[in-house]
């Protein structure tokens, strides 16, 4: 299984809109931080994808999802290199993780493309859209089916269907929306686990400040190795840790909210991110969700400043293991 980290940058991204600080002037890539998402791919996917025709089966060769779909979802897609996505995975509803949701409309959307689209043409205006729709080789009719199916808990799937009223509620023509299926995640656990083609997981219940957020867990089919993907939080339950832990899945990567050094009402700081890695145990740790208080290498140099106030993380370490800031465009690969 892989994933890219798309963007791990706090909600004002980095570089700040109009500062001038240092960070915000670096020239290295590592400092450049869109706005947390996460791009899921494995191998082999399987018949009953949402889009599939009636009686056909799924043949594109992997299963995709992301996590989250932000302001900069367009930027980061095309980065990425996605073209099809089987769900959509939200950690919560905040602007900075689902202001990109109607981007989602090239792969699931609700408007027919029709030559001419109900309008008189002339001939050769007719030939043209013609030629034009044929080398759309992957445009299609509406999608099938309720659409995309966008994974959630009950306050975010609430926030998004009244944020995007339009998509529920189409009341002009015009051009085509978002198709999206919303539903619960709290139904899935690791023992009755989210099925996807040939992705596995589950959702873990944080708390951002006051506000419930899901973290994720997933790994392929037939494999126990997984990566954890916990943003945005300032608290994690016991409960959930011991679900992570009782999973029985072998996390190969952490990536985890760390916004800065000092405390935060609704983030972990990087101490408290540091002291959750150290309980739940992967191989790798990442931090995520980061402000632009300090460079890439100065966030390293903390981390390895600190690491000595974590015997059961530093011995993870010692052993190969690492803790370290992410960057956008980080790739992620589990064992087999």
């Amino acid at each position: 299984m892989k994933m890219v980290l798309m963007g791990t940058g706090t909600s004002h991204g980095v570089p700040v809109v109009s500062c001038t600080c240092e960070v915000c002037r670096s020239p290295h890539k590592e400092d450049k931080r869109l706005r947390c998402s996460a791009y899921v791919e494995n191998e082999g996917n399987s018949s009953g994808a949402w889009d599939s025709e009636p009686g056909t089966e799924s043949v594109f060769p992997t299963t995709n999802v992301v996590i989250d779909v932000g302001p900069e979802f367009r930027i980061q897609a095309l980065a990425t290199g996605i073209i099809r996505l089987d769900g959509v995975l939200i950690t919560h509803s905040h602007a900075d993780h689902c202001h990109g949701l109607d981007d989602i409309r090239i792969f699931s959307h609700t408007r027919p493309a029709q030559v001419g689209d109900g309008t008189d043409l002339s001939d050769a205006d007719e030939e043209m859209m013609r030629h034009i729709q044929k080398r759309r080789t992957n445009w299609r009719q509406e999608s099938v089916g309720k659409g995309i199916p966008i994974f959630a808990n009950d306050i975010a799937l609430n926030d998004i269907a009244h944020k995007f009223d339009y998509v529920f509620h189409p009341r002009s023509l015009g051009g085509g929306i978002p198709k999206m299926n919303l539903i619960d995640c709290a139904r899935y656990s690791p023992s009755e686990e989210l099925c996807l083609g040939s992705l596995r997981m589950f959702p873990v219940p944080m708390m951002h400040g006051t506000l419930p957020t899901v973290g994720w867990v997933l790994h392929g089919a037939g494999s126990n190795h997984a990566i954890a993907y916990l943003t945005d939080c300032s608290s994690i339950p016991d409960s959930s840790i011991g679900t992570v832990l009782n999973s029985g899945l072998v996390l190969d990567h952490l990536v985890i909210d760390a916004l800065r050094v000092r405390p935060h009402s609704t983030h972990c700081c990087f101490s408290e991110a540091m002291s959750y890695a150290e309980r739940l145990g992967a191989t790798h740790t990442w931090f995520t969700h980061m402000t632009h208080d300090l460079f890439h290498t100065e966030i390293q140099s903390y981390i390895d400043s600190r690491l000595r106030d974590f015997p059961s993380l530093s011995g993870i370490v010692s052993r190969g293991g690492s803790v370290s800031p992410a960057y956008d465009g980080l790739v992620l690969l589990t064992e087999k």
